[in-house]
C-alpha cells in the first residue's frame, strides 16, 4: 500500500514538472516570437528628414509609397537642409535625407548612399497681394525683406547669392530679416512682419492653393545655377533604399509636378 502511495506521489511530481517545463517552453517561444515580430516591425519603420519646402508634397508621396509597402511606417522631420544635415552628422536616427540642394547631401560623403536628384524649383520674390513693389530696391526705410538663414537654409543661400550677383545685397542688407526655413519667410510676409520675401515657387503655390494666403509673386529670381533637390539613403534599411528608388518612378514624379516642382 505504501509503495502504491509513493508511486502516485512520484508520478504526480513528475507530471507537475512536465507541465511546468512545457509552460516555460511555450512562454520562451512566445517571447521569441514577439522579439522577432518587434524586429520585423523595426525594419518596416523609417525616419525621413526632409526640407521644409517638401512638407505638403511628401504627404502625397507617402500615400503612394504605402500602396506598395503597406506595413511601412514613415516619420518625417522637416527643417532647413543645413540644419537637418548637422543633425545627421551628430547621430540623429535618420534613414533618408531629402535635401533642397545638392551640397548638404554631398557633404555627408559615404554616409549618404543611393544619391538621386529628384526635383528642381524656382526662387520667387513675394509680397502682400496688394503690394505695389516691383523689386527689392523699392523697399523704404524700416521695411523688411525676409530670407532664410544662408548657413542652414538653401533658399536663403540662393537668395543671398542672387542679391550679390545683381549687386543688390549691400543696398538691402539693412532690410534683411532671417528665418529658420522658407515656411517662416512665407509666414513673415503673410503676417505683415516683412514687406517682401524670397521663397520657393512651390511654397507660394501651396499657400495660394490652400486659399488662406494674401501673398503674390512679384518676380522670379534668375539664378546662374538651377535649384536642384537631392535625396539619399542614410541607413542600410531596405525600406530606405526603396524610398529613394520610389522617387525615380513616374508616379512619384507626377506627384512632384502636381505641386509645381520641376522633374
Amino acid at each position: 500500500m505504501k509503495r502504491t502511495w509513493l508511486f502516485l506521489i512520484i508520478a504526480t511530481i513528475m507530471i507537475c514538472m512536465l507541465i511546468t517545463g512545457c509552460s516555460n517552453s511555450n512562454s520562451e517561444n512566445n517571447h521569441s516570437e514577439k522579439d522577432a515580430s518587434n524586429k520585423d516591425d523595426n525594419k518596416k519603420e523609417i525616419h525621413i528628414s526632409a526640407a521644409a519646402s517638401l512638407t505638403d508634397v511628401t504627404k502625397d508621396l507617402e500615400q503612394a509609397f504605402n500602396k506598395k509597402h503597406k506595413n511601412a511606417k514613415i516619420t518625417f522631420n522637416y527643417g532647413g537642409s543645413g540644419a537637418l544635415r548637422q543633425q545627421i552628422e551628430k547621430g540623429a536616427p535618420v534613414d533618408v535625407f531629402m535635401s533642397a540642394n545638392t551640397k548638404d547631401i554631398d557633404a555627408l560623403g559615404k554616409q549618404a548612399q543611393n544619391k538621386y536628384e529628384y526635383a528642381q524649383n524656382d526662387l520667387v520674390l513675394i509680397g502682400e497681394s496688394n503690394s505695389i513693389y516691383k523689386n527689392v530696391s523699392d523697399l523704404k526705410q524700416g521695411e523688411k525683406l525676409a530670407i532664410g538663414e544662408a548657413k542652414s537654409v538653401p533658399a536663403g543661400k540662393y537668395a543671398e547669392q542672387y542679391l550679390k550677383d545683381h549687386q543688390l545685397y549691400e543696398d538691402v542688407k539693412p532690410h534683411l530679416v532671417f528665418a529658420k526655413d522658407v515656411r517662416q519667410v512665407l509666414n513673415y510676409v503673410e503676417k505683415g512682419n516683412a514687406q517682401l520675401g524670397y521663397v520657393y515657387k512651390t511654397d507660394l503655390y501651396q499657400s495660394q492653393k490652400n486659399g488662406d494666403s494674401n501673398v503674390k509673386e512679384i518676380q522670379t529670381a534668375e539664378l546662374k545655377q538651377p535649384i536642384t533637390y537631392k535625396s539619399a539613403a542614410i541607413s542600410d534599411k531596405k525600406l530606405a533604399i526603396a524610398w529613394v528608388e520610389f522617387l525615380k518612378t513616374d508616379e512619384a514624379q507626377e506627384i512632384l509636378k502636381k505641386y509645381k516642382f520641376k522633374v
